[in-house]
């Protein structure tokens, strides 16, 4: 977890993908952890979104993961949400967690891919409780994949 002088990094990169914190997003419902809003970059131009929940709440690891990703669709399909991801968790690592919960609806299979090529482990599928925000959004289940970074 983030001590206080563990402090996130403005820009990360690898590959030509570099994240750059946009924001620290205070906690609130209905994830409420703070978070780390990168931007995703190549070559300078915003690709997509990340973000790192600074938690470790039974409904990070459920249902919501402790890493967020979106690729824009104009971008997706050339490796940059794996590679995303894969400097996230080194966020998460420097921040001094050592096991991360991604989640991703079960019929999202670029999602999934990310998930795996990142080192994660299909723990299970998850049903999402019927009062759960994600729930009344439309959301029903969710896989659970474990990475130790």
């Amino acid at each position: 977890m983030m001590t206080p002088m563990a402090m996130p990094p403005e820009t990360v990169s690898r590959d030509g993908v570099t994240l750059r914190l946009e924001e620290l997003v205070e906690p609130g419902p209905p994830i409420d952890v703070p978070a780390l809003r990168y931007r995703i970059e190549v070559a300078g131009q915003a690709v997509g979104e990340l973000r790192v929940r600074l938690g470790d709440t039974e409904d990070l690891q459920r249902h919501f993961g402790q890493i967020g990703y979106e690729v824009y669709p104009a971008f997706r399909g050339r490796g940059h949400a794996t590679t995303a991801c894969r400097l996230g968790l080194a966020v998460m690592h420097d921040l001094g967690y050592g096991e991360i919960w991604i989640t991703c609806n079960p019929e999202n299979k670029a999602s999934r891919r990310v998930c795996e090529k990142v080192g994660g482990v299909l723990t299970e599928t998850v049903d999402i409780p019927a009062g759960h925000v994600m729930y009344q959004h439309g959301i029903r289940q969710k896989c659970r994949y474990r990475v130790s970074v």
